[in-house]
């Protein structure tokens, strides 16, 4: 009697696009959240004139949309379940009243709330008068969105009263920490109420950040 055998075809789960580093208490080593990780940039392209500055702004108010759209897919796909997930988006959908707008709608037709994204920006995006970024951060706050600043590169973003009521969390590279401007930025956030995380850091470490309000990180390191 020939015998046979029945095939089964094993089903794997594509590799996800975006990847996510989780944000680490620092002295419990609890998850905080985590930061979502894009395979590609927005680019601006070449922009002359003020027509190619406003599709530039209104594409890139598309991209964020479509990238917290991807974010919720692969987090709820792969169980990813760290909240808030900070979202790094570029500097023109900060300029772009109708992003927040655009987040919105996409979050809707999805499993997550607002409250659980957390728009982040450079601090160059911050660059221009006080009062209008404050104002464009508000208008993230209103649609429910939290929103980080994103100080690994630069750190010159005023932290005005108005602008701390605003901002939930501020990313840092640790290996600038021997900046005084920085250092007092760090002590100024956390006395705000607003999450430091410190990116690069040593667990060691955690006592000497602390006592710079710094609280939180990614892509801690362990001595060898």
């Amino acid at each position: 009697m020939k015998q046979t055998w029945a095939t089964t075809s094993v089903q794997t789960l594509p590799t996800p696009a975006v990847r996510f580093e989780p944000v680490l208490d620092l002295a419990t080593g609890d998850a905080l959240g985590m930061a979502a990780e894009l395979p590609f940039c927005f680019e601006d392209g070449p922009s002359f004139g003020p027509a190619a500055a406003r599709r530039s702004e209104s594409n890139s108010a598309k991209w964020v949309a479509d990238r917290i759209g991807e974010i919720s897919s692969v987090a709820h796909e792969f169980r990813h379940d760290h909240r808030p997930i900070i979202v790094p988006s570029p500097v023109a959908a900060l300029a772009n009243p109708d992003t927040a707008l655009a987040c919105d709608a996409r979050v809707r037709r999805s499993v997550f709330c607002q409250q659980e994204f957390c728009i982040e920006f450079t601090d160059t995006a911050f660059a221009g008068d006080p009062a209008d970024c404050t104002s464009r951060v508000a208008h993230f706050r209103r649609h429910g969105f939290r929103v980080s600043v994103d100080m690994r590169k630069s750190w010159q973003t005023p932290l005005a009263e108005g602008m701390r009521l605003l901002i939930d969390t501020l990313r840092i590279d640790a290996r600038n920490l021997d900046c005084d401007l920085l250092m007092e930025t760090c002590e100024t956030a956390a006395g705000a109420g607003i999450l430091v995380i410190a990116e690069n850091a040593n667990w060691r470490d955690a006592d000497e950040l602390g006592r710079l309000g710094i609280s939180a990180g990614t892509r801690l390191r362990t001595d060898a």
